[in-house]
């Protein structure tokens, strides 16, 4: 073999040596291997975060929800709230609008009344100096004010009827209107002297309290979804099942065309209900709360939370998994958020939950609870009524 040729072995030699080697099978299952357990840790992070980052969104638009429904309800000075569907699993915020509004003050050559809403029309009524503020209307049977037929006073969505009343009959035999709306809604005193509402559905009875001639009294009666409740003097006297009130073309009457209360009324507010935008959350995420009968968060024209209907603060929980994200609202109307891992908590069987910080029971749906009708919330203001 000559030089040349073996010059050209060596070279060919090295040519091959130098040429990159292909990576082997187990090589490649390696890391393969490798970048499996990589994307799997990577995409529990990123759904363990997903999923955080949607209770925070949740948690944060019933934040939203809750300190809307309070500014609405300082700016209205009107009751505002806030209704936890639990069946549906949505959240809605609810406001009261002043439809009417009658001090009882003046009544020209017609007979009308002035408010700022709507002027009423003093039907046989008369008007009387010594009323709770100035002057009042004067009631008795055939005798009345109309407020008209105006569709403001509809309250399909929920109203509320408030009225100072300061009958001058000594003995409540039948029924005596203090408001009437043929077909759809009325407050009236009974035999006895005990108040009854109704708002379309069965009415509801302040057997509790019994109605005292010749001093002034405070009372109302409102309705929504989720209960109807009498107040006497700002307190919680009856509590019903939600009601709706069936559409009637028929006028609002303060009294009755035949059995008005004889007495004297004034100061005269009637609010309708309005929803705002649902929040609905998603089907792994549940509701609980504190807020049994109730179902909602009410707060009063001063932005608080309103006594008559809560004797604590208010707890509103988002449960997913075996996180629990609560919003809290103090009775000062404060709203705030927190957060607490209840992976040994959370009841089961339908059981309220109980927070262990506060020792609140947390309502979830699932008990079937029922307001008990005619008997006030534990902790309302309930007032003994007077003897006969």
């Amino acid at each position: 073999m000559n030089s040349d040729s073996r010059l050209d072995t060596h070279a060919c030699r090295l040519w091959r040596r130098r040429l990159p080697r292909g990576l082997s099978l187990m090589e490649l299952l390696a890391v393969m291997l490798i970048i499996s357990i990589l994307l799997g840790f990577s995409g529990a992070v990123y759904w363990r975060s997903a999923r955080s980052f949607k209770e925070q969104g949740a948690a944060a638009e019933v934040d939203v929800a809750l300190r809307q429904a309070k500014n609405s309800a300082l700016t209205a000075n009107a009751p505002a709230y806030v209704e936890i569907d639990v069946k549906n699993n949505r959240i809605v915020p609810w406001v009261y609008k002043t439809v009417g509004l009658w001090h009882l003050e003046d009544r020209d050559s017609y007979g009308q009344s002035s408010g700022p809403y709507h002027r009423a029309v003093m039907r046989g009524a008369t008007l009387f100096p010594e009323g709770k503020i100035g002057k009042c209307a004067r009631l008795k049977d055939g005798a009345y004010v109309d407020a008209g037929a105006d569709p403001d006073f509809d309250c399909e969505d929920g109203g509320f009827l408030e009225a100072y009343i300061r009958p001058t009959s000594y003995t409540f035999a039948g029924d005596h209107f203090i408001f009437s709306k043929r077909n759809a809604y009325f407050l009236k005193i009974t035999t006895g002297g005990v108040l009854e509402g109704s708002a379309g559905k069965k009415p509801l009875k302040a057997t509790s309290y019994r109605i005292v001639p010749g001093r002034w009294t405070k009372v109302a009666f409102a309705w929504d979804h989720q209960s109807t409740r009498i107040m006497i003097d700002d307190g919680v006297v009856a509590i019903g099942p939600g009601s709706i009130p069936p559409l009637s073309d028929d006028p609002l009457l303060i009294g009755h065309e035949s059995s008005s209360m004889e007495g004297l009324v004034d100061e005269v507010r009637v609010m309708s209900a309005s929803p705002g935008n649902a929040l609905h959350l998603g089907k792994t995420m549940s509701i609980q709360h504190n807020l049994a009968p109730w179902s909602a968060v009410y707060f009063a024209p001063d932005g608080n939370l309103d006594m008559r209907y809560h004797a604590g603060p208010a707890t509103i929980t988002l449960v997913q998994d075996k996180r629990a994200r609560s919003v809290n609202v103090s009775m000062l109307g404060l709203v705030s958020r927190s957060e607490v891992e209840r992976a040994d908590e959370l009841a089961e069987g339908g059981q309220g939950a109980r927070k262990r910080e506060s020792g609140l029971t947390l309502y979830n749906g699932d008990d079937n609870h029922k307001p008990a009708t005619g008997k006030p919330p534990e902790g309302s203001d309930k007032r003994k009524g007077e003897a006969k």
